[in-house]
């Protein structure tokens, strides 16, 4: 075939002005153009202020309020972090700027593989070899830092330079997180590109990255999708029951894309399979090899090209600049204070990232089959709500969103400490000096009113933001009042109360006003279901305690545990399961549970046989705090799911105990100290940035940010 350079090539949109209610300053970056708009909000051309041209991802506004995504999104740019860049794109920063979220990524020029094979034809042999040993790579790279795509296809392939480049991984199970409540029995995906199991609902695993590899590549050889084009419903059947038309591919790859496109997940190769059948190796210098041998120039690259479906009409072939000139510069904001970006640095023993973690129990989003540019954040365009322009000209909307974005950190990146950092250590000084992304809203607190916790309780149920000089009593009286939950709606606070040696469950609205009692319990906490309509507890009494569950529209209770093993702290995740600590195989361990299958084995998650209990889920339900150790020398400590990746928070030297994750999953507040004088204490979930926040002169327990 000839050379790509004697081809015509298809031009897509040039950046467009920015308008009225885009930002034109986020952080420390000046906003010059918009790049896209897609399904979870736009991205932009911006510049630092050494003149560094960068993609800026800023998510709708819509999603800032959803923990389940804010939650996911985090989780998940952690784990970005540690990707390697070969092969991938890399991030530059994030943060946030006066309620404006954003991720700052490096700016691939060069078409995305959907654009070059729509506008010019298959690529050539070396071409096609190179793209599928650059994904093929960065498959590696996300599959080993226990992320998973679940959106690869042609245009999150960007043809650069000096080879292709995967972009936008991570972003999926965000919006899958975002929508799991609302949207059940719906995929998150691109028809044509995702494997039988994401349309059947089965666990997403590596393997789906690798079925889409090789329909990709596929693509690549012969500019045609291996189950050709149609609605929906048809391109899931054909994934599912269809066999692939792959026309005529070179071997290697044709063995490696037919065993890539098995129906059965565990009978495909892993990625590293595929590179090493591909390169005879799997280190950076054999793909390098590889690419520097094979690899063909692409046209010449544009910062505006978008991607398009396969037969959308194509636009007229244009000339471009190496960068793309900005639009007529607009009035810029009065300068305003430059939030600290979310950057780090590793400590020297920080502990390798976690194996790749398990998703059970998911729901799907069903994709959406529009467009959407190279550099766009999300794998399906959704119409955005339309906002009045803000008094401030760098936020997308009032109370705008926190970003979300695939771009990637090159591995054994550093953690960055922080100006408010000292080193892990807690600050005593004053809670003024707040984090960057420091949760800025109300925990739930126990305060005591009266001294001798916990042989003598007199306390009340209040709230407390860092930084005031005192909490807010919302139920108060002579009642022993403890351990306060949130509804998940945030609209009634669930906790226990004693009185003359009964305990009970008790609801009231969010402002304290209309309390009730829903069970007689026997201590401890309740907790709520994802749904708002049941609540777990410790029941039963003059024997051994059991997890029961109450029904709140009808009373309706039902035992979930029956063995004679000590057991406490029930904790219900977003995703349905409970988890608990129970003696039942010797020390207090942590297992889950089914509530819905309560027959079904308990899953022990921990298993090093050390004291563990206080089990606290993320709000997202990937992760567990709980308190390991000797009483009186425990620490927090945050693991997987299913236990995987297990490491210390805090130091396990000053009886840390009752962790609580923020709402977006970023902090755990935990207490720290004497029983019967506790005092509150903040620290990042990489176990950064440890602080007091309890008031001077106040005993306050059993902290909740959720």
């Amino acid at each position: 075939m000839e050379s790509p350079r004697s081809h015509p090539r298809s031009a897509a949109p040039a950046p467009s002005e920015l308008r009225p209610d885009d930002p034109t300053q986020v952080g420390r970056y000046r906003i010059e153009a918009r790049i896209g708009e897609g399904g979870m909000g736009a991205v932009y051309l911006g510049r630092d202020p050494g003149g560094q041209v960068v993609a800026v991802k800023v998510v709708r506004p819509d999603l800032a309020g959803n923990r389940m995504f804010l939650a996911r999104f985090h989780d998940e740019a952690a784990h970005a972090e540690r990707v390697a860049s070969f092969c991938t794109a890399q991030v530059l920063e994030h943060g946030e700027d006066l309620g404006l979220a954003y991720l700052v990524t490096e700016y691939i020029e060069g078409p995305s593989l959907l654009d070059h094979v729509t506008a010019i034809g298959p690529l050539s042999p070396g071409m096609l070899h190179g793209v599928a040993v650059g994904v093929a790579a960065a498959l590696v790279a996300i599959h080993s830092a226990g992320l998973v795509h679940r959106d690869l296809k042609p245009s999150n392939v960007l043809l650069s330079i000096s080879g292709p480049r995967v972009i936008d991984f991570g972003i999926a199970r965000a919006l899958d997180a975002a929508s799991s409540h609302t949207r059940t029995g719906q995929v998150v995906g691109t028809p044509g590109w995702f494997a039988p199991e994401q349309i059947t609902t089965q666990n997403i695993t590596p393997a789906v990255d690798v079925f889409a590899w090789s329909c990709l590549v596929a693509f690549a050889a012969t500019g045609r999708n291996p189950f050709g084009q149609g609605s929906f419903e048809l391109m899931a059947a054909r994934a599912v029951h269809a066999e692939p038309e792959l026309g005529s591919l070179p071997e290697p790859l044709s063995r490696l894309v037919r065993s890539a496109l098995l129906k059965d997940p565990e009978q495909r190769p892993g990625a590293r399979d595929l590179l090493l059948g591909l390169v005879g190796g799997a280190g950076e210098a054999d793909v390098s090899h590889t690419l520097g041998a094979s690899w063909t120039t692409p046209p010449i690259p544009r910062p505006d090209v978008t991607s398009r479906d396969p037969g959308a009409a194509q636009a007229q072939p244009q000339a471009r600049a190496q960068v793309p000139a900005p639009p007529p510069p607009r009035p810029q904001p009065q300068p305003q204070p430059q939030p600290q970006p979310h950057q780090r640095t590793a400590p020297a023993n920080e502990l390798p990232p976690p194996a790749p973690m398990p998703v059970a129990e998911r729901h799907r989003q069903a994709p959406n089959q529009g467009t959407m540019p190279s550099h766009e954040i999300a794998p399906h365009p959704v119409t955005v709500p339309q906002q009045p322009p803000d008094r401030r000209r760098t936020a997308l909307a009032a109370g705008a969103a926190v970003l979300v974005v695939a771009a990637i950190a090159a591995a054994g990146a550093y953690f960055l400490t922080r100006p408010d950092d000292n080193g892990g250590k807690a600050d005593t000084g004053s809670t003024a000096k707040a984090a960057t992304g420091f949760p800025t809203g109300p925990m739930l607190v126990r305060i005591d009113t009266e001294p001798g916790w916990p042989k003598e309780c007199h306390a009340d149920i209040g709230t407390y933001k860092p930084g005031d000089a005192a909490p807010a009593t919302l139920v108060g009286g002579p009642a022993c009042d403890t351990l306060p939950e949130r509804s998940p709606d945030h609209k009634y606070i669930a906790f226990s109360r004693s009185v003359d040696g009964a305990t009970s469950a008790q609801v009231v609205n969010a402002d304290g006003s209309g309390r009730h009692k829903v069970a007689d319990i026997a201590g401890g906490r309740v907790t709520w279901s994802p749904d708002g309509t049941r609540l777990a507890y410790m029941g039963g009494s003059g024997g051994t305690r059991q997890i029961y569950t109450v029904t709140l529209a009808n009373g309706t209770v039902t035992r979930l545990t029956g063995d004679d093993s000590a057991k406490d702290d029930p904790m219900w995740s977003s995703t349905g399961r409970i988890v608990f600590w129970s003696r039942k195989d010797g020390a207090e361990q942590i297992y889950t549970l089914d509530p819905d299958h309560p027959a079904k084995p308990w899953v022990r998650v921990t298993r090093d046989g050390v004291r563990s209990v206080d089990p606290e889920w993320s709000p997202d339900g990937s992760k567990i705090a709980y308190t390991r150790g000797p009483s009186a020398a425990s620490g927090i400590w945050v693991m997987n799911a299913d236990g995987s990746g297990g490491h210390a928070l805090t130091s396990g030297d000053a009886h840390d105990m009752d962790p609580g994750w923020s709402r977006d999953g970023r902090w755990i507040c935990y207490v720290r100290g004497p029983v019967g004088t506790p005092e509150i204490h903040a620290v990042r979930a990489d176990g950064t940035g440890d602080r007091v926040v309890t008031p001077p002169g106040k005993v306050l327990g059993h902290p909740s940010w959720s």
